[in-house]
């Protein structure tokens, strides 16, 4: 079965910048996928890059964090989705996707505009 994943833009301070593909990214049930966040930051020497989920009529939701010392991921993202943080990128790989995967996929990079729903 053919699935989308949207991916989205978080936009971060002035000297920051977070990058990722623009439109729909289709996958397999079974399958996996790669989603791409790249960024540049001026800020800090060790960048905290994180990614949520938001589902249908949910607000977002936190995954996983990644930065040069450590990474963090949500019990329930540990089994099917990683990211490996490089120099300018941190992309998203999920495997074994499904169905209930299709959702609004950010990337954001520290410091953050946040908003409390």
């Amino acid at each position: 079965m053919e699935l989308c994943l949207r991916i989205a833009v978080i936009l971060t301070a002035s000297e920051d910048t977070v990058t990722q593909s623009t439109g729909d990214v289709i996958g397999y049930e079974g399958g996996s996928v790669t989603l791409s966040c790249t960024f540049t930051t001026t800020s800090s020497t060790n960048p905290y890059l994180f990614w949520y989920i938001q589902r249908p009529n949910d607000p977002p939701k936190y995954m996983l964090r990644r930065d040069k010392y450590s990474n963090d991921t949500v019990q329930e993202y540990k089994k099917r989705f990683n990211a490996k943080l490089n120099t300018s990128s941190v992309p998203l790989a999920i495997e074994d996707v499904q169905l209930y995967d299709s959702a609004v996929y950010f990337c954001a990079l520290r410091p953050t505009v946040t908003v409390i729903l």
